[in-house]
């Protein structure tokens, strides 16, 4: 009798057993789940320990049916080395999206000993909205259950485990994920199971899956921490993955993603008409107004909740709205184009894996970001929507430095390259002057900005007014000069179409020659040039790239100057070369720093010689300044040859030394 109780009690669905709270149920674990033993008695290595804990189980299980529904199944059972592992251990965090996802709560138990105490209390969890990337514009909707366990103490083990159950309905009952083979915790055992009811041929890439049947599994024992390094390049995965996919090739899911930007006929409507008005008020040139239309006059806000992170909302709520994201700006100015004659697609990008998504199996999740390319007489072009006060035209417009793409058309068959056209330049061209030593210094700045760094100094100006300005650019100099004042205002004149912007400044700078010298450094440079904390990495190191600056110095003085590096030099490394080089005109001295960016990291092994590359800069990039006063003399006098005042030393201590030396052959010979 109680065998058959057993046996109808297991026939019973679990969420039969489930009590809602709100925003999420307590239940059982899921029948199809595989329990994993908990080994509460083994020794964790205390050495190995991260955050004062370790992970003696993180279990993860995945069932897929056949219509795409998903249910995600996790447990760890983490052991709490240290007192300040307590805080680390007893706050349980769990994300999900509500908009298609439900959160199970099965069991949250400490175990001291050989005690287990039960301590999942629903009235204390409690479930929070984080929106992470608020601060972007961006909200997802998603929620956070934030879990404080009580009377956590350190030898204890927690023992937790949730379900999440929903499938995005963006993906049309397709399935793709991306499963972590690591963590910066260690862990006895790191283990993946995927359940694959689905009707499609499942593929992965990475670590080989155990297979038996429809179950694949990944597992993996005694996994080190892994201690993330500062300064990470945007596309360094640290530790191991797997890519599990039921999308075949990149022209499915590009096919998909043509599906999701279908336009309705009354958008299509409003776009034929913003398009008419355009062509009337800028008949010279539509295309650059649609383009800067897009990127100023529609404002950024992302809400990707449910559907709306992959499916671009109806063009025709967006101009009403003026507001949209990514791939509904995108979406936007690509109908613009094709009515202006050019042939225009949205396309998906990853901005952090760029040329490395060559490496990844083909997944609507292999992208974060959406941009457009245009086609006309022969020529790609492609178009950022979301930079707002961006210059240029279609013929010049900077591009994106995404490097691939797929293209939205049910056409593409492959990812794309895209051809990276920088023409950034920041020039500081600076000029100090000065009559004689008492008087105050003059400092004439004139910055020019050309190409992605006008497009990033117009953004910065737009959000400032005019004292702001003045203020900001004037603390840059008064690091070095604290006395420093501005004699004008800034003077600010931006050639949009060009792309060009030039800011004229004027100082006076009282007292800088009262020691007789001044040791001048390049501060344009400096931040580009810090050093990361861990200097004997494991890890590559990122370097801002692309990156091309030239600060020029000229010292004008009415007898010249003097300056104690006259030869030119230069340090070259895998991500950057820095060069100095000095310029002699009459009475003036010129010297000229630049630094551009090669790539936009720095391997391991070569680390130890970038970072000796900018040890050498640092030691050298001073520039002693000091500058000659009094009655104008023959030429320029620099540290390459002594002043005219040294030469009238030399020729009179010649002449004194000619002089005795006659004397003495004079007393000599007349002994005779």
């Amino acid at each position: 009798m109680v065998r058959r109780l057993i046996l109808f009690l297991a026939l019973i669905p679990a969420s039969l057993f489930a009590k809602s709270y709100g925003d999420f149920d307590v239940a059982r674990a899921p029948r199809w789940v595989d329990p994993a033993p908990g080994d509460y008695g083994m020794a964790a290595p205390a050495a190995l320990a991260r955050f004062g804990v370790y992970d003696i189980l993180s279990d993860h299980q995945v069932r897929v049916t056949g219509d795409g529904g998903t249910t995600q199944y996790f447990r760890t059972v983490r052991k709490v080395l240290t007192q300040s592992g307590v805080q680390t251990a007893s706050q349980l965090s769990i994300d999900f999206d509500p908009s298609f996802q439900r959160l199970v709560l099965h069991d949250i138990a400490v175990i001291r000993g050989a005690t287990r105490t039960d301590a999942l209390d629903p009235a204390s969890v409690r479930v929070i909205e984080k929106e992470n990337d608020s601060d972007s514009s961006i909200y997802d909707g998603r929620l956070t259950a934030l879990v404080f366990v009580r009377d956590v103490r350190a030898g204890d083990v927690i023992d937790w485990s949730w379900s999440i159950a929903g499938a995005n309905p963006i993906l049309n009952g397709r399935y793709a994920d991306e499963y972590d083979l690591g963590s910066d915790v260690p862990a006895h055992r790191i283990r993946h199971r995927l359940i694959w009811d689905g009707t499609r041929p499942l593929l992965w890439r990475g670590a080989p899956a155990v297979r038996a049947g429809s179950t694949f599994t990944w597992d993996v024992h005694d996994v080190p921490g892994v201690d993330l390094e500062d300064a990470l390049p945007s596309w360094y995965e640290p530790w191991g993955t797997v890519e599990v996919s039921d999308f075949a090739s990149w022209n499915e899911v590009a096919k998909w993603a043509a599906g999701m930007f279908a336009v309705d006929d009354d958008s299509l409507d409003a776009v034929a008409g913003l398009v008419t008005r355009i062509r009337s008020e800028h008949p010279g040139d539509p295309v650059t107004a649609a383009i800067r239309f897009v990127q100023d006059d529609i404002r950024y806000l992302g809400l990707e909740i449910g559907r709306n992170s992959h499916e671009p909302r109806p063009p025709l709520e967006i101009l009403e709205q003026r507001w949209g994201d990514c791939k509904e700006k995108a979406l936007l100015l690509s109908l613009m184009l094709r009515d202006l004659g050019i042939e225009a697609d949205p396309a998906l990008v990853n901005t952090k894996a760029r040329d490395r998504l060559d490496a990844h199996l083909p997944s609507p999740f292999a992208f974060d970001h959406v941009i457009v390319r245009a086609s006309t007489k022969g020529r790609t072009y492609w178009i950022d929507p979301t930079i707002a006060d961006q210059g240029g035209t279609l013929e010049t417009i900077e591009t994106p430095n995404d490097a691939r793409a797929l293209v939205v058309s049910e056409a593409s068959a492959a990812l794309t390259s895209i051809e990276t056209i920088r023409r950034g330049r920041t020039v500081i061209d600076e000029t100090y002057a000065a009559q004689d030593a008492s008087s105050p210094t003059t400092l004439s700045v004139h910055t020019t900005y050309t190409g992605m760094d006008a497009d990033a100094t117009r953004a910065d100006l737009s959000s400032l007014a005019a004292d702001e300005i003045a203020r900001a650019r004037i603390n840059e100099y008064a690091t070095d000069h604290p006395a420093i004042v501005a004699t004008a205002p800034p003077r600010i004149e931006d050639d949009r179409l060009r792309n060009v912007i030039t800011i004229a400044e004027h100082y006076s700078i009282p007292d800088l020659w009262k020691r007789g010298d001044w040791t001048y450094i390049p501060g344009a440079m400096e931040p580009s040039l810090d050093k990361p904390k861990t200097s004997l990495r494991a890890m590559p190191l990122a370097f801002d790239y692309p990156l091309n600056i030239v600060q020029r110095a000229t010292f004008r003085f009415p007898a010249g100057v003097e300056i104690d590096a006259h030869k030119a030099w230069a340090r070259k490394t895998p991500a950057f070369l820095f060069a100095y080089r000095p310029t002699e005109r009459d009475r003036s001295v010129t010297i000229e720093y630049s630094l551009r960016a090669l790539r936009d990291s720095v391997a391991p092994q070569d680390v130890s010689r970038h970072l000796t590359a900018i040890n050498d800069i640092e030691d050298e990039m001073g520039c002693t300044v000091r500058p000659l006063f009094g009655t104008v003399r023959m030429g320029l006098m620099t540290g390459s040859s002594p002043p005219m005042g040294k030469w009238l030393w030399i020729i009179a201590l010649a002449i004194l030394g000619a002089g005795l030396g006659l004397l003495r052959f004079w007393k000599f010979s007349t002994r005779g």
